[in-house]
């Protein structure tokens, strides 16, 4: 299995936790799901999947987000911002990092997709961390969209991300935006695995979850940012790539085949993001 194993780096802002699963609506439970990841070369999003263990009741957080915002990690270290609650039952946000393992056999950490922009790993916080250290998540392999289920340009969809042009959130919460699907056909062969959305997206957006209200007012994930179009990287597109959510599952179904070893991080900040 791909593992990571983390060293706190720093703690910043406080938040406070007023509001149990059952009061936040759709698009909350996705902010609690959805993690800003950080490294020397630049900044991306990923979010938390809970995938069950083969032969156990017990599940396994996955980690995805673009394989670019992971292919910039270099010799490290990467940084996850994490949610740890105190004493009082308020949570502080921390900044985690690990160093990826050498190279010299040519494995990584995580798995890529081989025709598209996505990767995932295995997410093993220290025994240490066990009850203080958080990553909740809403997500679940029940819900990425059901298999059969047509999305159609014009629909509205919603993502979260961290765009470069708002420095930082209370809580380190992504933020949110919609549009709709401006891409036609899809879910074909012709559609090759990704659809467009008409939304504003930065640098940062990378590895952002699209989803929908699916049954019972619960999220249903139905893609990932992966690129934005326009004529210069750095500048904002009113256009985002996404890769669909048969991608997530090939993906997530590739986890098992990559073996590796890293040591921690030294407890020193990552150099501030270039994008």
């Amino acid at each position: 299995m791909s593992s990571i194993r983390f060293h706190v780096l720093a703690v910043a802002s406080l938040l406070t936790l007023s509001n149990c699963a059952g009061r936040m609506n759709v698009s909350e439970r996705m902010m609690w799901s959805t993690y800003p990841l950080i490294t020397n070369k630049g900044a991306g999003t990923g979010f938390v999947l809970n995938r069950r263990l083969p032969n156990s009741s017990g599940m396994q957080p996955v980690i995805f987000t673009s394989a670019h915002v992971l292919d910039s990690v270099g010799k490290g270290p990467l940084v996850i911002g994490v949610r740890m609650p105190d004493a009082k039952g308020e949570a502080q946000v921390a900044l985690i990092a690990f160093n990826p393992p050498m190279q010299r056999d040519q494995k990584r950490f995580y798995v890529k997709h081989p025709q598209h922009d996505l990767a995932a790993f295995e997410l093993h916080l220290p025994e240490d961390f066990t009850g203080r250290a958080e990553m909740p998540t809403c997500l679940s392999e029940s819900m990425l969209a059901r298999s059969g289920r047509t999305l159609h340009s014009g629909n509205e969809v919603s993502f979260l991300g961290y765009p470069e042009v708002l420095p930082g959130t209370a809580g380190a919460f992504p933020v949110l935006r919609s549009g709709r699907i401006a891409s036609y056909p899809l879910g074909t062969s012709q559609a090759q695995g990704r659809f467009l959305i008409n939304s504003d997206v930065y640098p940062g957006d990378s590895g952002a979850p699209v989803f929908i209200i699916g049954r019972g007012t619960r999220p249903e994930l139905v893609g990932v940012v992966i690129q934005r179009i326009g004529p210069k990287t750095s500048s904002f597109s009113h256009l985002a790539v996404a890769v669909d959510v048969d991608t997530i599952r090939e993906t997530l179904a590739m986890l098992g085949s990559v073996e590796t070893h890293i040591t921690p991080a030294p407890a020193t900040r990552p150099a501030k993001p270039k994008h």
